[in-house]
């Protein structure tokens, strides 16, 4: 959309809202608690003295205002969340807590529904009249760097942010600056997430494996062996023929995916070096989308082949649940993140008790795993540029980030918690979270780190999982079968602990450990302005045209003309617009 038409639409919009305004203008008076920044009250407090209280103060991540900082926001709210008798989203104790500790007023400007929110923010964008700061996803937070109304928060992050916050950020590297950053300045603070959950690997039975006296497939023709063997061996000792090779996505499913996708196909399209979904970059330094590359192509070719072969489940994009053959014990290979331990937890309690391990196979022709990986954030606080105190939502972020596992404990605020309570609530972690917990649990099994030398400050769940290993985990301490936890005297810890630890130290360990794993990141997660009327038939065209392909009813020479025809129906403009949006 052209910068003049947007202009001009959002004059008619400016009108409609005149009651919605940012933090640098004057604020109409709201009737609230918090001053307006144009009362009298507010020009008694803005005296030299007081600012340079106030801006001491603003240099201190958790320091107090001298005179009150009012910080006007939006936020969506279930309708149906239940607050503690008397108290609302505008009027309860986390309020209170950050009016107490930082002399932090909160106005909310708006507050909708989530199922309104996206219509909402889009509104107050494209009438550029958007609240002091706001939690958004990437697609608005580019909408709104794109038309200028964004603070460059390099210099209050910098001053104000916490050393936990900060180490968040640090944790994700050049791909999260890439995402948000722009000439070394950064324009939103991203709510960084595990990089391990967009990496899908091979889960195989290993003890399917022993039995048949197999080894773990590294590669393509391994991969149909060892399926083949699955299918044809009798593996699960019952005599009949009822065993499966590799479980598939089902009906709701995805073949391939941009983030974590359960029983999706994307290592098969990895060993390819195909990444389907992905904005990539090819040699020529042009962007592409990885779905019409030639190394797709290929990569449906392998699959038909292999479904036609029954390596691949018959009921592939049919079944209702793909967990069901998994936990009756008939299927041998699936793929999946690491967080899987947590979907097949059931599995635990089978008698006896089926060992999934998993692996950064199939590799590629070069020996290496290419993982695609998810955005290092996806949700992301963005604060208006002509905010006068843009350092008073970090204070606000700092504050949660501190104390909230004391809230928690203590109750406060317990219906409905921090996520319906707190303003800008959002969750952050390591984007290295799960590596580092995989590399700290084996160093304590083995003695080599005290529980009382681990800093859980930036790592909420780590000293749970450390006092519950220790109970779980059997000799020996360095094999992580199934064979070798407590599965019998350990009570509760089966339910509650055991499905996360499988996740870190057998999920996680590949990415941990495997030392030739190459990330492969999108040039861009979000939507841009064509994809928000063209992307829906698009998508529905790729994944028709690939399950065709796969299962056998369409020709493998289709592939090329459903490129034609996704170029034509808007593939080539969007390409363009990719290629802008991720400079």
């Amino acid at each position: 959309m052209k910068k003049r038409k947007w202009l001009l639409s959002g004059l008619i919009t400016v009108m409609l809202m005149a009651t919605l305004t940012a933090c640098g203008g004057d604020k109409a008076d709201s009737g609230s608690n918090g001053a307006s920044n144009n009362t009298a009250g507010n020009t008694a407090a803005n005296t030299a003295d007081s600012k340079d209280t106030n801006s001491s103060a603003a240099l201190d991540p958790f320091g107090r205002y001298e005179e009150p900082v009012t910080l006007h926001l939006v936020r969506s709210l279930d309708p149906n969340l239940k607050f503690d008798e008397g108290k609302s989203v505008e009027d309860n104790e986390f309020l209170d807590e950050i009016k107490k500790q930082l002399n932090i007023e909160i106005v909310y400007d708006w507050i909708s529904a989530p199922a309104d929110w996206d219509q909402k923010i889009s509104l107050a964008i494209s009438s550029n009249n958007i609240p002091d700061a706001a939690i958004v996803n990437l697609t608005q937070f580019k909408s709104m760097q794109k038309f200028n109304q964004l603070a460059d928060s390099t210099d209050a992050f910098n001053s104000t942010a916490s050393d936990m916050l900060k180490s968040f950020y640090e944790s994700g590297g050049d791909a999260l600056k890439q995402l948000v950053e722009t000439d070394g300045k950064i324009m939103a603070i991203p709510a960084t997430v595990p990089k391990a959950s967009g990496m899908s690997q091979m889960w195989i039975r290993q003890d399917w494996l022993d039995k048949l006296g197999l080894e773990a497939p590294k590669n393509l023709e391994e991969l149909k062996k060892v399926a083949r063997a699955f299918i044809e061996q009798d593996p699960d000792g019952n005599g009949k023929n009822d065993t499966m090779g590799i479980v598939g996505p089902s009906k709701s499913g995805g073949l391939s995916g941009t983030d974590g996708n359960l029983y999706g196909l994307d290592p098969l399209f990895a060993a390819h070096k195909s990444f389907p979904l992905y904005w990539l970059e090819n040699e020529q330094g042009e962007v592409v989308y990885g779905s019409t590359q030639p190394e797709t192509k290929q990569a449906l070719q392998t699959m038909a082949e292999m479904y036609k072969e029954g390596l691949i489940d018959k009921e592939l994009l049919v079944r209702d649940d793909s967990l069901q053959p998994i936990l009756d014990g008939k299927a041998g290979i699936f793929f999946g993140p690491w967080w899987t331990g947590y979907t097949i937890a059931d599995a635990y309690k089978k008698d006896p008790t089926p060992d999934w391990q998993a692996y950064a196979y199939p590799q590629a022709d070069d020996g290496n795993y290419y993982a695609h990986m998810a955005a290092p954030a996806n949700t992301f606080v963005v604060v208006n540029k002509d905010c006068k105190n843009p350092e008073a939502v970090l204070k606000l972020i700092n504050l949660l980030l501190r104390d909230e596992a004391k809230w928690v404990e203590t109750g406060l605020g317990k219906n409905p918690g921090t996520s319906g309570g707190y303003p800008l609530f959002t969750v952050f972690d390591n984007v290295d979270e799960i590596e580092v917990s995989y590399d700290i649990l084996n160093k304590y099994l083995k003695g080599e780190v005290e529980i009382d030398s681990v800093d859980f400050s930036t790592h909420k769940l780590l000293k749970d999982d450390m006092n519950a290993i220790k109970k779980l985990k059997k000799e020996p301490l360095d094999d992580f079968s199934i064979t070798n936890w407590d599965l019998k005297d350990s009570g509760d810890l089966i339910t509650t602990n055991l499905p996360r630890l499988v996740s870190i130290m057998v999920g996680d360990r590949p990415l941990a450990t495997d030392q030739n794993i190459k990330e492969v990141y999108s040039l861009y997660y979000g939507q841009t302005d064509t994809m928000s009327s063209r992307w829906a038939n698009l998508q529905k065209l790729e994944k028709e045209t690939f399950a065709k392909i796969i299962m056998g009813s369409a020709p493998i020479d289709s592939f090329d003309e459903f490129v034609t025809k996704w170029n034509k129906q808007g593939g080539e403009k969007i390409l363009g617009e990719v290629a802008e949006m991720s400079k």
